[in-house]
């Protein structure tokens, strides 16, 4: 079968002649594309003047207002990260003030960013006007692309997708055309790497705009129906990756990995992935490479949120392929992260990671059928409703309820000579249900109902056989 990329390969020996199949321009396929506004802020640092600025500044406005889609105006604000913190701190102020001029502006996108004058470039931050994921980096508004003062059509094709692609999308079909546009305009495998200029385009320029290629494909494929659309993502990574050492730039590298797992966790989530198994253990690999670099001394927060991204993919890798060892190893990770959540410092991440664990936990043990995995659910279960009480948080706390529930029903249900576990189970079930009805969650007072006539059957059982056993 012919590969999506090689399809669009035949289209770009097309647009090179100036049309496309139907005769049109080299950029008909965009033009249903909605706009896309952008907020291009005054980057951080100074200019050798004023009109080096300007001129930098309109080298890119004007580019960008000519391309489909976009909409790009400027705007004075000056936006600056902090050099303290948890990388999460240190865009704190971003994150805020940008949001709030985004909205006021009634805008898509902010960019901002510094100069590198080393470089001769500006590194440039994107910043989505939705609060969402847009998967664009560790954390995502971290991601950057660094554009050089004079920057060629290579840059700008990167920088004209990256615009897309770190928006929170709302309709997948833009991404897919953005994607095709890049694959065609740049070939971010052969003609992107040998098209950037070395006069223009230093070596850290370079592996950014490979890096930032590779990362929009990514984020494209995971919007995509067909599966093929990861082939050319991950040759690009491929790409990226040979041009980090993790000796000399270890964030970078750190970077290059996290991307190269959640691509990897993105295909195995993918219904026509036939190696889903093999794809997370690459994605496992290269987060544990992540976690050379941050490590719970360093960025202790970044560390425990990798554990979590470990732990969250095995437990659904578990729940899709019925495997109880990746709920085994999903329990494991979610423990390793309570090293940095401890209860007393951060109870809600605390409280979270010890759900999830107990949630694997509890399905590890009705899969094999195994009574030690239970009542280590249990266990923690327990321990989470100090945290989720049912003043402060009441839907975490009948969710928590219904799951100990289940926990102990399913450990009466292996050994019915202890009355006290269905009778707590019970207890449970009626503690999360009332809350349910009281809070018009029907569907899930439906679901507790049949568990609640379950497990009152199983204890009219119970209570019979030791009666029986009394008699005789």
């Amino acid at each position: 079968m012919v590969s999506i990329f090689n399809q669009f390969v035949d289209w770009f020996l097309k647009r090179e002649e100036g049309t496309d199949e139907e005769g049109q321009g080299p950029l008909a396929l965009m033009q249903d594309i909605g706009d896309v506004h952008v907020l291009i802020a005054e980057p951080e640092g100074k200019f050798a003047s004023d009109e080096a600025k300007e001129a930098l500044l309109q080298g890119l406005v004007i580019p960008l207002n000519e391309r489909v889609g976009l909409s790009a105006r400027r705007t004075a604000h000056v936006f600056k990260r902090t050099n303290k913190g948890t990388l999460e701190n240190q865009f704190e102020d971003v994150l805020r003030d940008g949001r709030a001029l985004l909205q006021k502006e009634g805008a898509d996108l902010l960019i901002w960013g510094k100069v590198e004058p080393e470089l001769q470039s500006v590194r440039w931050y994107f910043l989505s006007g939705i609060v969402g994921n847009a998967n664009l980096g560790m954390p995502g508004f971290a991601e950057n692309l660094l554009v050089p003062f004079e920057p060629d059509m290579g840059s700008l094709d990167v920088l004209y997708a990256a615009i897309f692609a770190a928006c929170v999308p709302s309709h997948p079909s833009q991404a897919l055309k953005i994607g095709e546009h890049l694959l065609n305009a740049v070939d971010p495998l052969t003609r992107l790497p040998a098209g950037l200029s070395p006069r223009k385009t230093s070596q850290p320029v370079k592996v950014s705009t490979m890096g930032m290629c590779a990362v929009v494909l990514a984020n494209i494929a995971r919007r995509a129906k067909e599966l093929g659309w990861f082939d050319p993502a991950l040759k690009a990574f491929k790409t990226w990756e040979d041009l980090v050492e993790k000796d000399k730039t270890p964030q970078e590298w750190a970077l290059v990995n996290n991307h190269y797992g959640w691509l990897f966790e993105e295909m195995a989530a993918h219904k026509d992935d036939k190696q889903a198994a093999e794809h997370i253990e690459q994605a496992i690999r290269h987060f544990e490479g992540v976690c050379t670099v941050f490590t719970p001394k360093s960025y202790p927060l970044e560390w425990a949120a990798v554990q979590m991204r470990i732990a969250g993919m095995c437990a659904r890798m578990g729940r899709s392929l019925s495997e109880p060892d990746y709920l085994q190893k999903a329990a494991r990770y979610f423990k390793k992260s309570l090293d940095v959540y401890t209860q007393k410092r951060y109870p809600l991440n605390w409280a979270d990671a010890m759900s999830h664990m107990a949630k694997a936990l509890m399905l590890h043990g009705q899969m094999v059928k195994g009574a030690q995995s239970l009542e280590q659910a249990g266990v923690a279960f327990q321990a989470v409703l100090k945290v989720y009480t049912p003043e402060k948080y009441p839907a975490q706390w009948a969710n928590t309820q219904n799951n100990l529930g289940a926990t102990l029903f399913a450990l009466a249900k292996r050994d019915p000579s202890t009355v006290a576990w269905i009778e707590h189970a019970l207890m449970c079930f009626n503690e999360a249900r009332a809350y349910y009805a009281e809070n018009g969650k029907v569907q899930l007072a439906h679901v507790i109902d049949k568990n609640i006539l379950r497990a009152q059957s199983l204890k009219e059982q119970i209570e019979e056989n030791i009666e029986n056993d009394l008699l005789n």
